[in-house]
């Protein structure tokens, strides 16, 4: 029988996997819940064309999650986690590289907004994550 986790532990799982993806020495990852249960997960760092100066920029990655991919996450089995925990790390990814500017060397363009519905899942489900 597999017990759910609680939505806290589901998204320490979530904000460690996104860690990968973004390994700079000054990545934070945040989340807030607003009072409808949505949940957004912001992965901010420092953007950096040299060394450190007053003109970094700092970007962010905002994943605005549906209450109810928070829900059916919790409720996968382990394996199931683990493949969503990588859908949803590519599709940050993707959005990531979409967005920013070719060269990265435009950092006004470095802040990105993007919504997670279950369709992440559905496709994990399906064995295209």
């Amino acid at each position: 029988m597999t017990e759910s986790l609680d939505t806290r532990q589901s998204l320490a799982e979530i904000e460690h996997a996104l860690f990968k993806s973004f390994p700079f020495p000054s990545a934070s990852i945040t989340h807030v819940t607003n009072s409808g249960g949505v949940v957004t997960i912001q992965i901010s760092w420092v953007a950096s064309a040299g060394s450190t100066s007053i003109l970094d920029s700092r970007c962010a990655l905002s994943l605005v999650i549906e209450p109810s991919v928070v829900e059916r996450y919790a409720a996968l089995p382990g394996a199931k986690r683990l493949q969503a925990r990588e859908a949803l790390r590519g599709h940050a990814e993707d959005a990531l590289r979409r967005h920013m500017p070719a060269g990265g060397t435009n950092l006004d363009e470095c802040n990105v907004i993007v919504g997670v519905d279950e369709s992440i899942l559905a496709d994990d489900q399906r064995g295209r994550a």
